[in-house]
């Protein structure tokens, strides 16, 4: 296909060339989600408005998989879907407030770079653990600064983000030790409900939060940490990034990745693939899971 952004609102806010596409277009970047949605929860004003305004108990995973919707209709929707998704999502967390552990909006700077930061270094994670062939040397630095389109579309203002990658990383590494994340009993509250729920394979999901978060973090949270965690989840990655590989990369890619290139080629005048033909069809009658609102 043509990848020569010549038409912006076609191509989004990122395109086809971009590093965001090449990693968010696998679907094995939803081995991250629990971990990025316990770290999103582990912040006690994230946890108070996830209890306040969710029925959190009886659907953990609904908050969850909107953030991850949400997100692919930012990464691979047109700039009007990016803009309009965004603007939905500010309207949604200007009407949550709350008291604890201290007076908060969801619209605070540092509330939006915490749940966009999970995701991002939550995604740099994976991809170490389980790294995509063809990317260039310098992904990380290019990833993270296709991040910041991100963090702009949310309203996360510019001198509140990280400027670079090193100053990123010491954010994170420095919340991420500090001893007030998941101190909060709704912290626990919430965490618990996500990985003891009566639909979760509750040891994979437990071993896909405990292997790569803090052992202190685990505990405040009421993880169970097994022997050996970080090791175990190693293991588990390599097994399941050799079978993964195995799959046609057309069933690996992500229903928003196929459904963009069909805009894409359409707007360019050129013939969809089979697969964004499908996906594209497919998606106006059934609702796709991480799949575009077309």
């Amino acid at each position: 296909m043509h990848t020569t952004n010549t038409n912006p609102e076609a191509f989004g806010y990122f395109g086809p060339a971009s590093i965001t596409w090449q990693l968010y277009k696998e679907s094995h970047i939803l081995t991250g989600g629990v971990r990025a949605l316990l770290l999103q929860v582990a912040h006690p004003s994230v946890a108070d408005g996830v209890a306040r305004y969710s029925n959190f108990k009886a659907d953990p995973f609904g908050r969850g998989y909107r953030t991850f919707a949400a997100m692919a209709m930012i990464y691979f929707g047109s700039k009007s879907q990016a803009e309009q998704t965004a603007q939905h999502l500010w309207r949604i967390h200007s009407a949550i407030r709350g008291e604890r552990p201290q007076p908060y909006l969801a619209t605070n700077p540092d509330l939006l770079l915490w749940v966009l930061a999970t995701l991002t270094e939550t995604t740099l994670q994976v991809y170490e653990r389980m790294p995509l062939k063809g990317l260039p040397a310098d992904w990380r630095e290019r990833f993270y600064e296709e991040s910041k389109v991100a963090a702009g579309l949310l309203g996360i203002p510019k001198e509140a983000y990280p400027a670079d990658l090193q100053s990123f990383k010491a954010y994170f590494k420095n919340i991420l030790e500090s001893d007030w994340l998941g101190a909060q009993p709704i912290c626990r509250d919430v965490a618990q409900a996500i990985v003891q729920h009566r639909y979760a394979p509750k040891r994979l999901a437990n071993l896909l939060a405990t292997g790569w978060l803090p052992a202190p973090l685990c505990e405040r949270l009421g993880l169970n940490v097994e022997p050996d965690a970080a090791l175990k989840l190693a293991r588990w990655f390599r097994r399941f990034y050799w079978f993964y590989r195995l799959i046609p990369k057309t069933l690996r890619y992500g229903p928003a990745y196929h459904q963009a290139h069909y805009r894409i080629a359409k707007a360019m005048g050129e013939k969809p693939t089979l697969a964004s033909r499908f996906f594209n069809w497919l998606g106006k009658r059934v609702k796709l899971p991480l799949g575009l609102s077309i």
